[in-house]
C-alpha cells in the first residue's frame, strides 16, 4: 500500500479564448496554467442554440419535450442532456480500445471527466474517492470502483467477498451502503427539465401540465437508484459458442481490423477467429465508448484522453457556451467552481451560462468567462495549486502502479486527507479463486490490442521488441486455461525472438534425436566399395544451368575459399539417400540453421556480438552439414546462405569495431547450452561442419576481423553471381555490394592509419621505408575495389566518400616524402608535388561524382575543404620552402599565387555552418599570405618600376582582406594584430623612398591610422586577460596550474608579449618621425595650424609610451591598458584635425 498526502500552491488563471471546434486546438490559461484540447471524436451535432427562459419559468413542471428524442441533438440527445445512466466502470476502456494508438506511448491517462475532476479536487473536498487503475506501458486507464455497488453485489452473488473482507477489516469495519437523499433526485429531476427547457427553437418555455406528482419530485426516467447504479459484470468467462444473432455480437462492439487476427503475430490456425472471440468478449463485458466527446487534453505537461458527456450549446458572444442551474439561496462554493472550470477547460468552452433559481423558479441569468471561474466570490481558487495537484497525483500513480496488468485501488475515506493505494491483483492471488478479479479480462484484450497494434507498425517492430514481449506476456499472466482455452491456446507461440527460435530448436532436437536412434549402426550396415559413388537421385533437368550445374559452382566457390570438402553426398551415419530418415534430418537441420539465423541476427541488434557470433556459427554448421547431405543446391538454399554469411560479415566487422569489448564477447562466445551441443553432435554424426570455420572464428588481431569480414561479403557476392541469383534479388545483390564497398573503406583505412603511425615513429631518415609503401599500397587497392562497388550501383555519395579517403592517403604519401627538419635548407621535394596533386584530381573526382552540393550538402561540404586544405598545404610548403634550386622566384610565386587562389576558391566563407569560422580563418590566412609574399616581392626586387607597382597593389589589397576577415573572427586577435604590424612595417618601406615631407608625412599619418585601427585586437586581447585574472581570483588552485604563457582562454601570452614589444617599438618610432617631420615643416612654413596640434598630441602621446615603456614593472594587462588609451588619444586627434589616409 502506498499513500499520497499534500498538494501545492498556484496562482489565478488569466487567459484568452478562441471559437471551439472539432479537431480544433484551444489554448486558455495565463502565465501559470496551460491548457489545450483536440475534440477527438463527437457524436453530438453542431451546437443548437440555448433558449433563454423567461422569468418566473417554474421549472417543477415538465417541459413538452422532456425525455424525447431531439431532431435537433440526433440519436445522443439524451446523453447529452444529461440523462444518461452512471458512466461504466470500464468506460476507459472503451475509450482505449478506440484509440488504441495513443496508448502506452503518447497519453498519460485515460478516464472519465468526473474522475480527472474527483482527483484534482481532493485537497478541497472531504468525500471519499474509490477509482481503479491500469498501466499499459505509459499510459494509466482510470476508473471509478463504486464500493457500495460492489459489496451489494457481493451479498447477492458472493463474488467480490475477498475485497469486502479486505474493506471491512483494514478500512470501515462497519460498512452499510449509504442511498442517495431525497434532495439529490429532486435536484438532478429540475436540471434534467431545465436542459430541456432550454433547447426550445422558439426560445419559450412550453411546459405540460402535470397529472401525477411524480414528475415533480420522483427521479428522472430511468435514474431509480437501481437504474443509476453502474452494471458491473461478473468475472468474465469464455462464451462455449459464440452468438448465433449477427446483430447481437455487433451492437456497441469496437471492431478489429481483419489485420488484428492473431495469424500475424503468430503461426495460430486460419479457423480460430480470435477477433470474433475477442469482439464478443468486449460485448459481454459492456466495453464501450459511450461518452457524447472523446477529448485529447493538454494540462501543462499531461496528455490526456478524456470522454465527457457535458451538455454544449451556442449562444452569447461564443459559437460554445456551458449551461449551469444554481439555486440561488445557495452561493457557489470552491468545489463547484473547479467542477465548472474543469468542464469548460477540458471541453474548449470559452464561456458560462449560469441560471439561478429559487425553489425552481428561473430569477436570472449571468455570462461568465472560463479564465473567471477562478475568482468568483466564494469559489476563489488557485489555478497552480491544480496544476500542482495533476502533476503531484500523477507522478504518485506512475511511480506506484508499476506492474502492467495489475489493478489497482487508489482510496480516499471520506474526511480524510490520506490516499491510499492497494494492489488488488496481489490481493486476489491470495484467496481461493484469483480469476475473480472482474478487470482480468478487459486488461488482458487491451494489452493484447496495443501488442498487435505496434506489431502491425513495421517500422516501428525492432524499435518496440522489449515492450511488445513485455505486454504479451502480461496478457498471458492473466489468462486461466481453464477459463480461458482460446486466447490461451493461441497466445504461446507470441514469445520473443529468443524463446521462439529456443522453442523450434527444442522440437529440432526431438526430431534429430528420433531420426538418429532410427538409423542402424554402422557395424550392421553392409560394406561399401570407397572407389564406387552411391548413386544419387536426380530431377529430371532440361538445361545445363540446373542444379547440377550450381553444386559445380559451389565446390569451385569453396575450393576457392580454402575450405573444399571431400566426400560430399555421402551421410557418416549411414543414412540411406531418400529415406523418411534422410528426409526428415534435412528439413530439420535446415529449420535449425535458420532460427540460429534469426537468434544471431536478433543478438546482432542488442549488440551482443559475440553471442551472434556464435549463433551464426551453429546456423552455418547446420548448413554446411545440409550441403553435405543434400543432392542438389536448390536457389532458395543459396540465398539463405548468401544472408548467413553477410550476417557473419557484418558480426565480424561489429567486433573489430568494438575491440575494447573483447573480453566479454569471447565469454559469450564460448558459452554453450546442453541443447546447441546436442544438436550439433547429431550435425556432426553426417558432417565434420568445417567448412566455414574461416568465418566464424573470433580472433584477436584487427586486421584479421576486417580480412573476414571481407571475405564473408566477397563470398555472398559470388555465390549471387554464380547462382545468377542477383536478378531475382536485386536489394540483396545491392546490400551486399554496399558492404563490399564499407568494408574495403574500413581496411583501407585501417592500412591509411598504419602508414601514418609508421611514418611518425620512422628515425630520421630520408628514405620512406618499404613497409610504408606496402601499406600505401594495401590500403589504395582496397579504396579503388571500394569506389568501383559503389560506382556499380550508382551510389555516388559513398564513392565521393571514398575518393576522398583516396585523396587523404595521398596527401600522407606526400607528406612521407618531406625531408626532415634536420636537412640543411629543405625544400619543396617533387615527390611531394607529384602525391600533393594527385590528392587535388581525387578530390576533384570525387566534386564530378556528387555533381552538385543538393545530392548530399555535408559531403560535399567537406570534399570542397579537404580540396581547398590541399591546396594550402602546397602553397604553404612551396612559400616556406621553396625550390628554388629547380626553379625561378618568378616561377614559384607564380604557383605559390595560383595554389592559394584555388584555395579560395574552394574555401566557403560565406555559407553559415559549423565550419564557417574555419573557413574565415583560413581564407584570412591565405589573403595574409599572399600580401606577405606580395611584400617580400617588393622588397627584394629591383627594377621593373611596373612590377613593382603591381606588387605594391596586390600587397595592399591582400592586406586589406585578411583585415576585414579576420576583424569577423572574435578569436584571433593576434593575428590581426600581425597583419597589421606588417601592414606598418609595409608603409614604413614605402617612406623610406620617399623624398617629399608632405609624401613622408602623408605615409607616416597612414601608418598611424593602421595602429589605431588595431585597438579592436588590444580590446579583445584585454577581454580574455580579465577574463582569466577573474577566474584565477576564484579559483586560487587552478591559477597554480596554468602557466605563465598560456590561458584557460586560449590566449598565448608569449606571442601577445613579441607583438605588443613590435607595437611599441614601431609605434615609438613612427611617433618620433611624425614629430620631427612636423616640427620641421612648422618652422619652415610658421603659425599655428592644425598640423600644429597633431604634433602636440603626437609629443604627448610619445612621451606617455617611453615612460611606459621604461617601466618594466607594468603587467601585461596594464601595458595593454597604455597602448589602448594611447591609441584613443591618436584616433581623437586624427577625428579633429581630419588628417591620415582614409
Amino acid at each position: 500500500m502506498e499513500e499520497l498526502c499534500g498538494v501545492g500552491a498556484a496562482a489565478p488563471l488569466r487567459g484568452d479564448a478562441e471559437e471551439p471546434k472539432q479537431g480544433s486546438v484551444l489554448f486558455l490559461g495565463g502565465n501559470e496554467v496551460k491548457s489545450s484540447a483536440v475534440v477527438k471524436y463527437s457524436s453530438a451535432p453542431p451546437q443548437a442554440a440555448f433558449a433563454r427562459l423567461q422569468e418566473k419559468t417554474d421549472l417543477k413542471l415538465p417541459p413538452a419535450n422532456w425525455l424525447r428524442e431531439s431532431a435537433k441533438l440526433g440519436p445522443a440527445g439524451t446523453t447529452i442532456l444529461g440523462n444518461n445512466k452512471k458512466s461504466k466502470p470500464f468506460s476507459s476502456f472503451g475509450m482505449a480500445y478506440d484509440f488504441i494508438d495513443s496508448v502506452g506511448n503518447d497519453v498519460d491517462v485515460v478516464s472519465d471527466s468526473e474522475n480527472i475532476k474527483k482527483l484534482l479536487k481532493i485537497p478541497y473536498s472531504k468525500s471519499h474517492v474509490s477509482m481503479a487503475v491500469h498501466r499499459i506501458g505509459r499510459t494509466l486507464l482510470l476508473d471509478e470502483l463504486d464500493i457500495q455497488e460492489l459489496f451489494m453485489r457481493s451479498s447477492q452473488t458472493g463474488d467480490w467477498t475477498w475485497l469486502k473482507e479486505f474493506y471491512q477489516r483494514l478500512i470501515d469495519q462497519k460498512w452499510q451502503r449509504k442511498k442517495k437523499s431525497k434532495e439529490h433526485w429532486y435536484q438532478k429531476a429540475i436540471l434534467s427539465k431545465f436542459l430541456y427547457y432550454s433547447i426550445n427553437g422558439d426560445g419559450a418555455a412550453q411546459p405540460v401540465p402535470s397529472t401525477s406528482k411524480q414528475h415533480q419530485e420522483g427521479p428522472v426516467s430511468g435514474e431509480s437508484d437501481e437504474a443509476g447504479r453502474s452494471s458491473w459484470p461478473a468475472p468474465f468467462e469464455m462464451p462455449s459458442s459464440l452468438s448465433e444473432d449477427p446483430g447481437a455480437s455487433n451492437q456497441g462492439s469496437v471492431p478489429l481490423e481483419p489485420s488484428y487476427i492473431v495469424g500475424h503475430v503468430a503461426s495460430a490456425p486460419k479457423e480460430q477467429n480470435l477477433t470474433t472471440l475477442f469482439n464478443d468478449g468486449e460485448n459481454s463485458q459492456g466495453l464501450k465508448n459511450d461518452f457524447v466527446r472523446n477529448i485529447l487534453w493538454t494540462f501543462e505537461d499531461i496528455h490526456m484522453l478524456v470522454g465527457s458527456n457535458m451538455p454544449i450549446f451556442g449562444g452569447g458572444r461564443y459559437p460554445a457556451v456551458s449551461l449551469r442551474l444554481r439555486d440561488n439561496n445557495k452561493p457557489i462554493n470552491v468545489l463547484t467552481g473547479i467542477d465548472y472550470w474543469l468542464d469548460n477547460l477540458i471541453c474548449n468552452v470559452p464561456e458560462l451560462v449560469m441560471c439561478f433559481h429559487v425553489n425552481g423558479i428561473v430569477q436570472k441569468y449571468e455570462m461568465i468567462k472560463t479564465e473567471d471561474i477562478p475568482n468568483l466570490e466564494n469559489s476563489n481558487f488557485s489555478t497552480k495549486v491544480i496544476k500542482d495537484i495533476a502533476q503531484n497525483i500523477l507522478s504518485f500513480l506512475k511511480s506506484n502502479c508499476t506492474k502492467e496488468g495489475h489493478t489497482y485501488w487508489l482510496f480516499k475515506a471520506s474526511g480524510s486527507d490520506i490516499v491510499k493505494l492497494y494492489d488488488l491483483t496481489t490481493l486476489c492471488e491470495e484467496t481461493e479463486d484469483k480469476y475473480q478479479n472482474p478487470f482480468t479480462m478487459p486488461v488482458a484484450i487491451l494489452l493484447y490490442k496495443v501488442a498487435c497494434n505496434m506489431m502491425l507498425k513495421k517500422n516501428q517492430n525492432k524499435k518496440h521488441y522489449g515492450t511488445i514481449r513485455t505486454l504479451l506476456l502480461n496478457c498471458l499472466k492473466l489468462l486461466d486455461n481453464g477459463r480461458h482455452p482460446q486466447p490461451s491456446c493461441a497466445f504461446p507461440v507470441c514469445h520473443g525472438t529468443e524463446e521462439r527460435c529456443r522453442l523450434v530448436l527444442n522440437y529440432v532436437l526431438e526430431g534429430l534425436k528420433s531420426v538418429d536412434s532410427s538409423v542402424k549402426k554402422e557395424g550392421d550396415l553392409p560394406a561399401a566399395d570407397p572407389s564406387t559413388p552411391i548413386p544419387l537421385k536426380y530431377e529430371d533437368e532440361s538445361t545445363s544451368g540446373g542444379p547440377e550445374c550450381l553444386e559445380k559452382q559451389m565446390a569451385l566457390f569453396l575450393d576457392k575459399m580454402g575450405s573444399f570438402q571431400k566426400g560430399k553426398h555421402c551421410s557418416q551415419s549411414g543414412m540411406i539417400p531418400g529415406s523418411w530418415q534422410y528426409k526428415m534430418k534435412l528439413q530439420l537441420i535446415l529449420k535449425s540453421s535458420k532460427a540460429y539465423y534469426v537468434l544471431s541476427d536478433a543478438a546482432m541488434i542488442l549488440q551482443k556480438y559475440g553471442r551472434a557470433l556464435r549463433y551464426i556459427k551453429l546456423a552455418l554448421q547446420c548448413h554446411d552439414t545440409y550441403c553435405c547431405l543434400c543432392a542438389s543446391m536448390l536457389p532458395e538454399v543459396l540465398v539463405f546462405l548468401c544472408q548467413c554469411l553477410t550476417l557473419c560479415g557484418d558480426i565480424q566487422l561489429m567486433l573489430a569495431q568494438n575491440a575494447n569489448n573483447r573480453a566479454a564477447y569471447l565469454e559469450e562466445y564460448n558459452y554453450q547450452t546442453k541443447e546447441d551441443q546436442e544438436i550439433l553432435h547429431s550435425l556432426h554424426r553426417e558432417s565434420r561442419c568445417q567448412v566455414f570455420a574461416w568465418a566464424t572464428d573470433l580472433s584477436t588481431d584487427l586486421e584479421c576481423q576486417l580480412s573476414v569480414s571481407c571475405k564473408c561479403y566477397e563470398a555472398a557476392y559470388e555465390i549471387l553471381l554464380f547462382s545468377n541469383l542477383k536478378n531475382q534479388n536485386p536489394e540483396q545483390y545491392i546490400q551486399v555490394l554496399k558492404r563490399m564497398g564499407n568494408i574495403r573503406n574500413e581496411i583501407g583505412v585501417f592500412y591509411m592509419n598504419q602508414a601514418a603511425a609508421v611514418q611518425t615513429e620512422r628515425l630520421v631518415s630520408k628514405n620512406v621505408s618499404t613497409t610504408e609503401q606496402q601499406l600505401w599500397k594495401k590500403s589504395f587497392s582496397c579504396f579503388e575495389e571500394g569506389i568501383q562497388n559503389f560506382e556499380s550501383i550508382d551510389d555516388a555519395t559513398n564513392a565521393a566518400l571514398l575518393l576522398c579517403n583516396t585523396g587523404r592517403l595521398m596527401r600522407i604519401c606526400a607528406q612521407a616524402h618531406c625531408a626532415t627538419e634536420g636537412d640543411f635548407k629543405r625544400e619543396f621535394s617533387p615527390e611531394e608535388a607529384l602525391y600533393y596533386n594527385k590528392a587535388v584530381d581525387y578530390y576533384l573526382k570525387a566534386l564530378r561524382s556528387l555533381g552538385k552540393r543538393d545530392v548530399h550538402p555535408a559531403v560535399w561540404d567537406s570534399v570542397n575543404w579537404e580540396l581547398s586544405t590541399t591546396y594550402f598545404t602546397m602553397a604553404t610548403l612551396q612559400q616556406d620552402y621553396a625550390p628554388l634550386s629547380r626553379k625561378a622566384q618568378e616561377q614559384i610565386e607564380k604557383e605559390v599565387s595560383e595554389a592559394m587562389k584555388k584555395s579560395l576558391k574552394y574555401c566557403d566563407v560565406d555559407t553559415v555552418s559549423a565550419r564557417q569560422p574555419l573557413c574565415q580563418y583560413r581564407a584570412a590566412t591565405i589573403h595574409h599570405r599572399l600580401a606577405s609574399m606580395y611584400h617580400s616581392c617588393l622588397r627584394n626586387q629591383v627594377g621593373d618600376e611596373h612590377l613593382r607597382k603591381q606588387h605594391r597593389v596586390l600587397a595592399d589589397l591582400h592586406y586589406s582582406k585578411a583585415v576585414r576577415l579576420f576583424q569577423l573572427l572574435k578569436d584571433a586577435p593576434c593575428e590581426f594584430l600581425r597583419v597589421q604590424l606588417e601592414r606598418v612595417a609595409f608603409a614604413e618601406f614605402q617612406m623610406a623612398s620617399q623624398n617629399s615631407s608632405a609624401g613622408k608625412l602623408k605615409t607616416l599619418f597612414g601608418a598611424l591610422d593602421i595602429m589605431v585601427k588595431a585597438k579592436g585586437a588590444f580590446q579583445l586581447i584585454r577581454k580574455e586577460l580579465v577574463a582569466e585574472s577573474e577566474q584565477k581570483s576564484k579559483d586560487k588552485s587552478s591559477a597554480e596550474n596554468v602557466s605563465p604563457n598560456d590561458s584557460p582562454t586560449g590566449l598565448n601570452k608569449e606571442e601577445v608579449l613579441k607583438l605588443l614589444s613590435i607595437f611599441e617599438s614601431r609605434m615609438s618610432f613612427l611617433l618620433l618621425q611624425s614629430i620631427k617631420l612636423l616640427t620641421s615643416t612648422r618652422k619652415k612654413i610658421g603659425g599655428i595650424n592644425e598640423e600644429e596640434v597633431v604634433l602636440k598630441t603626437n609629443k604627448q602621446v610619445y612621451s606617455l609610451l617611453l615612460r611606459a615603456t621604461a617601466n618594466k614593472s607594468m603587467t601585461l594587462l596594464e601595458r595593454i591598458e597604455v597602448i589602448l588609451n594611447l591609441l584613443e588619444q591618436l584616433a581623437q586627434n586624427n577625428e579633429d584635425s581630419n588628417g591620415g589616409i582614409q
